[in-house]
């Protein structure tokens, strides 16, 4: 084999990994039962406040997990550049685990402090009614 037919191979090969299969990774956890996407997102959780945007589109779901036990969902749809929140009240429960614990003072300054920040890095933003 020749150097062209190697280094024609590794792109292809990269392409693939780069592209495709994160593609197919992502369809596949929409097609995923609820229950089976909060198992998901609690083992990628690699800190304790972690976020995960899952967009179908203009509209989409913003997860945030505390602890790798506790989960929050923000639907949102895009209005003007920003996702724009959708839930009536979003701070009010937890929407994991099932007893749907009311949050605390001190988790929701947590909860609004991390938003601030994820707001700070991602260039669109969430925002509240």
């Amino acid at each position: 084999m020749t150097a062209v037919k190697i280094i024609i191979i590794i792109l292809i090969l990269a392409a693939l990994g780069i592209v495709i299969f994160p593609l197919i990774n992502r369809s596949q956890f929409r097609k995923l039962p609820p229950d089976q996407q909060i198992r998901i997102l609690m083992k990628e959780a690699n800190s304790l406040a972690y976020f995960k945007n899952i967009s179908n589109g203009s509209t989409g779901v913003l997860y945030f997990v505390k602890n790798k036990r506790k989960i929050i969902e923000f639907p949102w749809e895009l209005s003007n550049g920003k996702m724009l929140c959708t839930k009536s009240n979003p701070f009010d429960r937890w929407d994991y685990p099932e007893e749907k614990d009311l949050l605390s003072e001190d988790e929701i300054s947590l909860l609004k402090e991390e938003l601030e920040k994820f707001n700070k890095k991602n260039p669109v933003k969430i925002e509240f009614e």
